[in-house]
């Protein structure tokens, strides 16, 4: 049995992985609070005038401001770098950032796709049509 006193509540092994720890937090926070600003280019699936690229660019500016401005989303309209059935490539071959659009722009790829994207016929959505 060990006894302890109220001044050594730790065990050497203990206050070494805290003061490990405690040290390894403050090296990482301050580099948290210096990074610095991205870019990155987002291709919409619409029209510059389509109220749903209007939604892209709203979530964008959305974007920035929770980030403090270090996370800028530039959001270009369809066709403005690859044709909107090959956006989801040109984000995989790191052409683009990211992509706003629906799954059915994945038919191509695979046919399931368009069950997530517009909902079927008769007044179901796409959740309880696959239910």
């Amino acid at each position: 049995m060990v006894n302890r006193t109220s001044a050594e509540p730790f065990a050497p092994g203990r206050r070494f992985l805290l003061a490990a720890g405690g040290v390894a937090a403050a090296v990482a926070l301050p580099q948290v609070s210096r990074a610095q600003t991205v870019n990155w280019r987002i291709q919409s699936a619409w029209p510059p005038r389509d109220v749903f690229h209007d939604f892209a660019n709203d979530y964008a500016k959305k974007v920035g401001a929770m980030t403090g401005e270090r996370l800028k989303l530039d959001v270009v309209a369809v066709g403005s770098v690859v044709p909107s059935f090959q956006m989801a490539d040109a984000v995989h071959a790191g052409i683009l950032d990211g992509g706003h659009g629906v799954a059915a722009l994945r038919y191509n790829k695979h046919k399931a796709s368009a069950l997530f994207a517009a909902p079927p016929s008769f007044g179901w959505d796409s959740h309880g049509f696959l239910a």
